[in-house]
């Protein structure tokens, strides 16, 4: 009788992006790391900055949604990683949808501390929304406060494995955000990793943070963390 060592099939990443000029270009560094070891991931806009009037909140769910949907046909397991706006997106996302894990990266479950992203006020990011191109506009600034006023409890719906990442130096959304939020996950396989120094944009600043973030990440996608 002979018996065969099935290969664990490995899983495909869905990456939701956070609010800003850089949309999925946030996850390039990850995801061409994470392809060196063999993980497919899928990037994607969820708004146009072309188009400032691209600001509606059930198209933007809609959008997302669809990339699920065309993730889970691929017939292959899904890992969730949202950064910042899109770690919001991403728990809304995981509880309604079948999700081998989720993994957040400075979730944006707080927008008041948001409304310093990049160290300006809401008001001269609106003024420079108005000014400069390839930035988002104040419709779409709205759009992004709502967006997590509407959907940031579905963390709380979420009952697969989940990995929050965050830094200590966040300037735009503190870790207490996250840390808060942690001990009232429904779910039995949480982990929370405070990244000393690390700033909100640590995947991909420059400023050291990416490396150890992006192995602690593989370390979860290979169910070695929880």
């Amino acid at each position: 009788m002979f018996s065969f060592n099935r290969k664990k099939k490995k899983a495909l990443i869905l990456t939701i992006h956070g609010f800003g000029k850089q949309r999925h270009q946030e996850f390039d560094l990850l995801c061409r790391y994470l392809k060196e070891s063999g993980w497919d991931s899928i990037q994607f806009d969820i708004y146009s900055l072309k188009n400032p009037e691209d600001a509606n909140l059930e198209q933007w769910i809609k959008r997302c949604e669809e990339q699920m949907r065309s993730a889970l046909k691929l017939k292959k397991p899904v890992i969730l990683v949202g950064f910042s706006m899109g770690g919001v997106i991403a728990s809304y996302l995981a509880s309604v949808f079948p999700v081998q894990s989720l993994i957040l990266v400075a979730p944006a479950f707080r927008y008041f501390d948001i409304q310093k992203l990049g160290s300006y006020s809401l008001h001269a990011l609106r003024k420079i929304a108005a000014k400069e191109k390839n930035v988002p506009s104040s419709l779409q600034t709205r759009t992004f406060m709502d967006l997590v006023d509407q959907y940031k409890d579905s963390i709380y719906h979420v009952t697969c494995p989940i990995l929050i990442l965050h830094g200590t130096k966040d300037e735009v959304i503190p870790y207490e955000s996250s840390q808060s939020i942690y001990y009232d996950l429904n779910t039995p396989k949480k982990c929370l990793l405070l990244i000393e120094g690390g700033k909100h944009r640590m995947l991909y600043d420059g400023l050291g943070h990416e490396k150890p973030c992006f192995k602690i990440i593989e370390s979860m996608l290979n169910d070695e963390l929880l």
